[in-house]
């Protein structure tokens, strides 16, 4: 998936494989690092100043969405008991 693509989308994944809020970053990160080297390896740096600007602003808003859909996974409440109703 490219950057431009929903950052959305791609905290929900995220979210599915990390698990944990204090990983989003690092993983959110790591994405986009990827991301940049296959566009050198296609077609060296991007010089483009906007491509930089959605970039930065994808990895953000991917970080952030994520960081709050782990948070909510990790402050569900247990069930330590399941109910036994016919």
């Amino acid at each position: 998936l490219t950057p431009s693509s929903s950052p959305l989308r791609r905290a929900v994944f995220l979210c599915l494989i990390v698990e944990r809020a204090k990983k989003c970053l690092d993983f959110a990160a790591t994405a986009h690092l990827l991301h940049l080297c296959c566009c050198y390896q296609y077609s060296g740096i991007p010089s483009s100043w906007e491509w930089w600007a959605v970039n930065l602003m994808s990895l953000v808003l991917m970080a952030l969405l994520s960081e709050f859909l782990c948070m909510r996974r990790e402050l569900q409440d247990i069930p330590l008991f399941t109910s036994l109703s016919s």
